[in-house]
């Protein structure tokens, strides 16, 4: 369900970003790991995901509901495997300048429109549950 209205949202937003250089395996683990990464798309909150050592992380959707994961690169996405679903979900990531995007991959093949990176900080998710933690 949660890749269905991905793959909606994402085919609604705004056209895709010019070509960029996905950010490599190394580059994301060296602008995640240790912090909290929150994205947005059309300027509306998307979800946040705090990274910690060992490629895990734990994201949260805008209602609150959290979910730990792990990250592995495949070619240049990072995909993302969550303890509530069994299938990747891959992302490439790109920089221009400042600006950083997440693009939704499927098959290899980046869906329409871009969730963006609104923001990087230190602080640790809200996930409180027994199911979260690390």
């Amino acid at each position: 369900m949660f890749r269905q209205a991905l793959a909606l949202c994402l085919a609604l937003a705004a056209p895709g970003v010019a070509a960029e250089e996905p950010l490599s395996a190394d580059a994301f683990e060296a602008l995640s790991e240790g912090r909290t990464l929150h994205f947005t798309l059309d300027d509306l909150p998307f979800g946040s995901e705090q990274y910690v050592p060992g490629r895990r992380s734990v994201w949260r959707t805008p209602d609150g509901a959290c979910e730990t994961g792990t990250w592995t690169p495949r070619g240049d996405a990072i995909c993302f495997t969550y303890e509530m679903t069994s299938d990747a979900q891959c992302w490439r990531f790109t920089r221009s300048g400042d600006r950083i995007t997440a693009s939704y991959v499927e098959n290899g093949v980046p869906f329409p429109g871009a969730v963006l990176l609104d923001r990087i900080d230190d602080a640790p998710l809200n996930c409180p549950g027994p199911r979260v933690g690390s």
